[in-house]
């Protein structure tokens, strides 16, 4: 008996409510995770700017702000390179900070650190989404399923999804205008939505300007046989609507707009190299290795995604190189991949070059994983239909057949089950300190500690000490100075929120808040180990009160100044005795002998 036909793929329909679906539970996770995640050092900063960027655009169309260069220029910018947080776009600050002032501030629905992390939050639902939506148009709806829960299942991708920062959402507009640029290769009416989406991603944040290096060499590839003139609506759409939409978004770029772009590249052309620990080497200045991307990559995504991207590769550059398949079937099936390829490559390429900042890691080329996700979804799919079609070849003919569609769908579902089951695990089990996540590969956290990894960085890991810091205090009429180390920007937000008590100040910097403080925090980090010292020599004390670890790494050690040994009270004296007088009794005469001096001790 044969087989029974395969299933007719699925309808645009169920394609759009599965991404649909997909994206929503993406966008609930994220919020749900960041609860508990720490404010990072950055988010300081783009919260204030935020809300000053978006107080000023409610200004101006409510007709209370002038629409001048002096207004804008002391919003939006200033003669410092750092000036109003001139360096980075605006997008991404005016969204988190208009979602403050209306969904906490004049409507009470969010807490006030959930509101400025919307907006990141929804464009990680809309990356998910559109991750379905591009392996489903090209490989089919499991596939596409299988992609977006592997892109969610990533712990540093969720964990930087769920801060008001801009490698979350960069991931998204970066991979969006992907999808669009795709799009508009056969439908000439999405050009428009690619060109506007670049400009959004513009306006996030300066990886952008990478895109190009991705799209420029599939459309030459993809377009030179069907005639470039054909489809020049693409490209003309990206050289116009891109850099007007970052202008519009923009306000210090509407005037004096060439000195200023200049300013903003040049700004991370010649950035400051942080401290970042690699291999067990402190690094702040070049040459850095050139395998830092493909080493971090491969000890941070889960291992059973990277297996299943491995999985992918091979069968996507087996189709390719496949002289069975015909032309033009070739060229169709195998666009995409070319695409997600050159897409992971601008992504990553820059940090092979030993000069480029790694101080952030893998959140720096970011926008290269759903290249990876989709790699896994197309693998995981190849492999259950491949050993559906040898269960089916195996099965004995005097049993009943198997129907070969329900098999690979069985087979398909068993297989996701144990590759995300994995890959949620990983993803989950390190939260809410996703900066220290590290897959199997690496030994979990224990294991890359001792490799020398990079821990963790922008203090957020401190706020799992708080609450420790909170039982420490002294009694609420009395204050505890605290040396908060690297939480020390967000101290004050962590007081707003309640989760720093009124009466524990920040003492202040570097040793002389030490010597101020009675408690002391050290988020743990290579080059922060002089402050362990530091706090050693002022306190009197090597010894931590409290330790918050990871599987036992330890992130966050918290000191109390020991307090002064009192002296225990000496018993009273009994009274003297009565002796009766005694009779004198006569001394022999000596003559007078001087006595010495009393002697200082």
């Amino acid at each position: 008996m044969s087989p029974a036909p395969r299933r007719p793929p699925a309808t645009p329909l169920q394609v759009r409510l599965c991404c649909l679906a997909l994206g929503l539970v993406a966008t609930f996770t994220v919020l749900h995770n960041q609860r508990q995640v720490g404010i990072a050092r950055d988010e300081t900063v783009y919260f204030a700017h935020g809300s000053q960027y978006a107080a000023w655009w409610r200004g101006v169309m409510s007709g209370q702000r002038e629409l001048g260069e002096a207004s804008i220029t002391a919003t939006f910018g200033g003669p410092g390179a750092t000036d109003n947080n001139r360096e980075h776009p605006p997008l991404i600050k005016t969204a988190s900070g208009m979602s403050e002032h209306w969904l906490h501030d004049r409507l009470g629905l969010l807490d006030e650190l959930t509101a400025y992390r919307l907006p990141s939050a929804v464009l990680h639902g809309l990356l998910v989404a559109l991750v379905a939506a591009f392996a489903s148009g090209a490989w089919g709806l499991l596939a596409g399923v299988v992609s977006a829960l592997a892109m969610l299942l990533m712990p540093r991708a969720l964990f930087h999804a769920g801060l008001a920062c801009f490698d979350g959402p960069i991931t998204a507009l970066w991979f969006a205008t992907l999808w669009a640029y795709h799009r508009a290769l056969t439908s000439p009416r999405v050009a428009w939505l690619a060109g506007a989406l670049f400009g959004l991603a513009l306006a996030t944040k300066h990886n952008a300007l990478l895109l190009p290096l991705a799209l420029a060499p599939h459309y030459l590839a993809v377009s030179w046989r069907a005639g470039l003139r054909r489809r020049l609506y693409l490209p003309l759409s990206f050289a116009v609507l891109g850099p007007l939409v970052l202008v519009a978004l923009w306000p210090w770029l509407w005037f004096e707009p060439l000195p200023h772009l200049w300013q903003w590249i040049s700004f991370h052309a010649h950035h400051v190299h942080y401290n970042f620990e690699y291999l067990g080497q402190n690094f702040n200045a070049p040459p850095f290795p050139w395998h830092v991307a493909l080493v971090t990559t491969a000890l941070t995504v889960p291992v059973a995604t990277l297996g299943a991207a491995t999985a992918g590769v091979l069968v996507l550059a087996s189709r390719t190189l496949s002289a069975r398949a015909a032309r033009s079937a070739e060229a169709v099936a195998e666009r995409p991949a070319l695409l997600l390829l050159l897409s992971a490559a601008a992504a990553m390429g820059p940090f092979f070059l030993r000069t480029t900042p790694i101080f952030g890691a893998e959140k720096h080329w970011e926008p290269a994983m759903p290249s990876l996700c989709i790699a896994a979804g197309v693998g995981l799919v190849a492999l259950a239909r491949g050993a559906a079609r040898a269960l089916v070849a195996w099965w004995p003919a005097r049993w009943p057949a198997l129907p070969r569609s329900r098999t690979e769908t069985v087979l398909c579902a068993a297989l996701a089950a144990v590759v995300l089951g994995s890959a949620a695990v990983e993803t989950f089990h390190p939260q809410p300190y996703g900066l220290t996540a590290y897959n199997a590969l690496a030994g979990g956290a224990p294991g890359a500690a001792d490799l020398g990894m990079n821990r963790q960085f922008w203090g957020v890991a401190a706020r799992g000490a708080l609450p420790e810091l909170a039982r420490l205090a002294a009694a609420p009429d009395r204050t505890t100075a605290v040396y908060s180390h690297d939480a020390s920007p967000a101290w004050r937000r962590y007081q707003a929120l309640g989760l720093v008590p009124a009466n524990l100040p920040d003492a202040g910097p570097e040793l002389s808040g030490i010597e101020r403080s009675e408690l002391a925090l050290v988020v743990h980090e290579r080059h922060f180990a002089r402050h362990d010292f530091m706090i050693w020599q002022a306190y009197g004390t090597v010894a931590p009160v409290f330790v918050l670890r990871l599987d036992g790494v330890p992130l966050v050690s918290v000191y109390r100044r020991p307090r002064p040994a009192q002296a225990p009270p000496q018993p009273a004296s009994p009274p003297p005795q009565q002796q009766p007088p005694a009779s004198p009794q006569p001394q022999p005469a000596s003559p007078q002998q001087p006595q010495p001096a009393s002697s200082p001790r």
